[in-house]
């Protein structure tokens, strides 16, 4: 398993980005803040703790510092489904849009050159796919619900069937998330991760009554390689939400209250 330990900013770290990045493609996890400057927090969500407009401020910050456009940005409403959105540049627009109508879905997938696509997360898996061959990329958002519902999966197929790409050309990255060691879960999560094949991410929390540890990276992982990607294409930060709170924003450890971060990912000139 790969793990993605490039931590990138321009004196401190605004994130980390997959081990596959390469010219012509930028693929970003950022951080709830750039380490250089820890007491300015960057929430992205247009919904939630600050003013929208400071919420698109802070996304074309992170977007500045990686030459990105803050112009020509797509991000959807997150519902922990599977619906995949095809996205042409005609449908991107700029950050500052706040107020814009956003399609429901937790997938998007681009061949367009300098699209950005974007994920917001606060414990929930951001899952970034990349086809060097076809210059394809998608984003998901894989919380429990959508990842025992196959979200990556989904993915997967509509870059398959829909873009041209061969399961063995495209690579994945799993973003920070929250991880077994602070994810807890109940009956309710263990009676739909059971029977799968991602069941072995689940584990019996000893001396607590059907309570259980779930590996939420564990169990995207076990999709993407069902869903026929090669071990050695999947990426994982190893990165936990819950217990790096101090970079990045957890729904759990705040307790309902955090902002939220972003996964981005974009074609970009190769020459750039």
């Amino acid at each position: 398993m790969h793990v993605l330990t490039n931590i990138v900013g321009n004196h401190g770290g605004i994130g980390v980005r997959p081990g596959w990045a390469e010219a012509g493609v930028c693929a970003m996890f950022l951080f709830r803040h750039d380490d250089a400057w820890p007491a300015v927090e960057r929430d992205v969500s247009y919904v939630g703790r600050i003013d929208p407009n400071d919420a698109a401020a802070n996304r074309s910050w992170f977007l500045e510092r990686l030459q990105l456009p803050s112009d020509c940005a797509s991000f959807v409403r997150q519902v922990h489904g599977t619906d995949v959105i095809d996205v042409t540049r005609s449908m991107a627009t700029r950050v500052a849009d706040h107020a814009a109508v956003r399609p429901e879905g937790d997938a998007q997938v681009t061949r367009d050159v300098g699209v950005v696509l974007g994920i917001l997360v606060a414990d929930c898996a951001p899952v970034l796919f990349y086809d060097p061959v076809q210059r394809v990329v998608a984003a998901a958002h894989s919380g429990w619900r959508g990842t025992v519902k196959g979200i990556s999966r989904a993915v997967v197929a509509r870059m398959v069937n829909e873009y041209g790409s061969h399961v063995g050309d495209i690579r994945a990255a799993i973003g920070p998330c929250i991880r077994r060691c602070c994810y807890e879960v109940d009956e309710t999560v263990a009676r739909e991760v059971r029977g799968t094949h991602m069941e072995r991410a689940l584990l019996t929390r000893f001396g607590r009554d059907e309570k259980y540890w779930f590996s939420l990276p564990d169990a995207v992982r076990i999709d993407l390689i069902h869903a026929g990607l090669r071990p050695e294409h999947v990426d994982d930060c190893g990165l936990c939400t819950a217990c790096r709170n101090q970079h990045l924003f957890s729904h759990r450890r705040e307790q309902g209250q955090a902002g939220r971060q972003m996964a981005i990912i974009a074609l970009t000139d190769p020459q750039r």
